[in-house]
């Protein structure tokens, strides 16, 4: 019986044992349905606050043109920009406010002055504000500017626009060009050129501590980049322009610690190196090569503007001068020349003739006056033999040709040594002195006409006839064996 109940008491026990732990089991498991249901109450409260939170800031930033009063802000934009670059803008429109791509005001047909005169006209003027301060209406920063096609009028006078903009103090702000012209204007208001600005920046260069401007150009068709740079502590201006295609790249340095600056240009045009120093003032500047093989200086008036300069080359290869693409064929096609406000007195003096043996000591004469290229008093030697001289000569463009016309005298120093180099028959030399005779030969088509020929200062109707006929046939173009051919047939007809 004791047996008995000692087991009933056990079993008793070992039931109430797993009572207690089912009842834990439950107890536990309801504890945690009760924490997860907080739990995410919590998280659903959390996302709600932070959703509104975004939502209000979201209505705020596109209710925040509404705050902002115009005329002041207007003001405010004006004397940022005053303070900042120097520059006096005057809006001529009402102002706008955008968002996209970052906070923004915009306005059309906003004026650029100077001296209380207007110098640019901007179509599509912006300017970015601070997005740290974008509800601060009455204090907000601006930061990059945008001047979008705008035309810019200058005279002389007028370029410190571009220069204070390199003085200006360091900044982060940049100042954007794009899509603008300049108009260089002279001061009867004539447009002397257009410089095409398609894509320009001015902006602080913080690693080198430099005011920079970094731009893409076209002028007279030609596109061109130019890098500026202003180191302000050292009182120097670097740039450097690169044109690919006339081939021509400029580095230049100039030294702005006195009022009369210096500076050094390097030239390289078609893989030739020139070096020259100058120095300018106000009124005038001066200019001389480093060379001592190639000397040359200069003199360049401002007011009005005159060049006069003298180059000097011990030999000069001229195969390229009249190439389609070369520098000088640009700047006639371009019209550059034959400006009526470009003024000067060129002189090239060259000993040797690389590319053709037997010519040698050109003197090329160019003067140009309102829009007229005179090569006149130009001259050159056939060996020792022949004096070439160009008593009247213009250079010509016209519906797209260049043509040299003029007056063409030929002085005899030897005739017969002339007579040996061309191989000309015994019977055919003639005693000449002297060959006058007008000529136009066309630089495209390498074709060349004469007339009025006279020989030892009479006319010769043989010669005549025999010129007209040359003159005839058009599908001859200009070559080493043509003008041998020619010579000897004229001096052939002539001893005829």
């Amino acid at each position: 019986m004791q047996k008995h109940n000692l087991l009933a008491k056990k079993l008793k026990k070992q039931i109430l044992s797993i009572n207690v732990s089912i009842e834990s089991y439950f107890n536990n498991l309801k504890n945690f349905k009760l924490k997860s249901i907080k739990a995410k109450f919590d998280s659903n409260y959390k996302l709600f606050w932070g959703i509104g939170a975004l939502v209000i800031l979201t209505i705020s930033y596109f209710l925040a043109p509404t705050a902002y009063d115009k005329p002041t802000t207007k003001q405010m934009i004006k004397n940022q920009i005053l303070n900042r670059y120097n520059i006096d803008i005057k809006f001529n429109e009402k102002i706008t406010y955008a968002l996209l791509p970052r906070p923004h005001f915009k306005s059309k047909n906003l004026s650029i002055l100077e001296n209380e005169k207007i110098i640019g006209n901007v179509k599509n003027f912006k300017i970015f504000i601070s997005i740290d301060r974008l509800f601060s209406f009455d204090k907000f920063e601006t930061k990059n500017l945008v001047l979008d096609k705008t035309e810019f009028s200058l005279l002389n006078n007028d370029f410190s626009f571009f220069s204070k903009l390199l003085e200006t103090e360091p900044s982060k702000n940049e100042i954007i060009i794009k899509n603008s012209e300049i108009f260089f204007k002279d001061n009867s208001d004539d447009v002397i050129f257009i410089c095409k600005i398609l894509n320009g920046k001015f902006f602080y260069d913080s690693n080198n501590l430099q005011n920079t401007f970094s731009s893409k150009n076209e002028i007279f068709n030609i596109p061109f980049k130019i890098i500026i740079k202003n180191d302000k502590f050292n009182k120097i201006i670097f740039s450097k322009l690169n044109s690919k295609k006339i081939r021509l790249n400029l580095k230049n340095k100039i030294d702005y610690t006195n009022s009369t600056r210096e500076g050094l240009l390097d030239i390289l045009v078609v893989n030739k190196s020139t070096k020259l120093q100058y120095e300018f003032d106000k009124d005038s500047l001066r200019f001389n090569s480093k060379s001592m093989n190639n000397p040359y200086k200069g003199l360049i008036d401002f007011k009005p503007f005159y060049l006069s300069t003298e180059f000097n080359y011990a030999g000069l290869n001229l195969k390229h001068l009249f190439k389609d693409d070369s520098i000088f064929t640009e700047l006639i096609k371009n019209e550059i020349f034959t400006n009526r406000n470009l003024n000067s007195n060129i002189s090239l003096n060259v000993k040797d003739i690389t590319n053709i043996d037997e010519l040698n000591n050109l003197f090329l004469k160019i003067n140009l006056q309102e829009g007229i290229i005179d090569l006149s008093k130009t001259n050159i030697m056939w060996k020792d033999d022949l004096k070439i001289e160009l008593s009247e000569s213009l250079l010509l463009y016209d519906e797209n040709q260049i043509n040299l016309v003029g007056k063409m005298v030929l002085n005899f120093k030897n005739i017969n040594d002339f007579y040996k180099s061309f191989q000309i028959k015994k019977n055919a030399r003639k005693k000449i002195d002297q060959i006058q005779l007008d000529f136009n030969y066309n630089f495209d088509k390498r074709k060349i006409t004469f007339d009025n020929v006279k020989i030892n200062n009479k006319p010769n109707l043989k010669i005549q006839k025999f010129i007209d006929k040359f003159n005839s046939n058009e599908n001859k173009t200009l070559n080493k064996i043509l003008f041998k051919n020619f010579v000897n047939s004229f001096f052939v007809t002539y001893a005829g």
